[in-house]
């Protein structure tokens, strides 16, 4: 079972309470992933307003992030990001980034910063 990194979880606490948006990236399970790390409520926020303007079935969806958005981050074990992306061989994709959930317990390294791909 992987640890958490203190000092990481301690940086996406601070992000909860302050209401921040920090620039970082991570590696998870061997995948480099960058964006902005924001609270929860602004993740879940983003993501019901996509499904709510959504023309798929996927939209029914809407409404349990936009209670989510509402609702504390409960146990603290996940960062979220906003305009993420997965950076190989010089590329980042999605394109224009999307939003992620990711577990600080799969988190192997990390620094403050995104990567650019070209």
């Amino acid at each position: 079972m992987s640890t958490v990194d203190p000092l990481l979880k301690r940086l996406t606490d601070r992000v909860e309470k302050e209401a921040l948006a920090l620039p970082i990236t991570l590696v998870v399970s061997g995948t480099t992933v960058t964006g902005e790390v924001v609270p929860h409520a602004v993740w879940a926020a983003h993501i019901a307003d996509q499904l709510a303007d959504s023309d798929s079935r996927a939209s029914v969806f809407s409404a349990d992030f936009a209670w989510e958005k509402d609702q504390p981050e409960r146990d603290g074990r996940y960062l979220h990001l906003n305009g993420g992306k997965i950076v190989s061989a010089g590329a980042a994709f999605p394109e224009h980034g999307g939003l992620f959930r990711i577990g600080l317990d799969e988190v192997s390294g990390w620094f403050l910063g995104e990567i650019q791909a070209h």
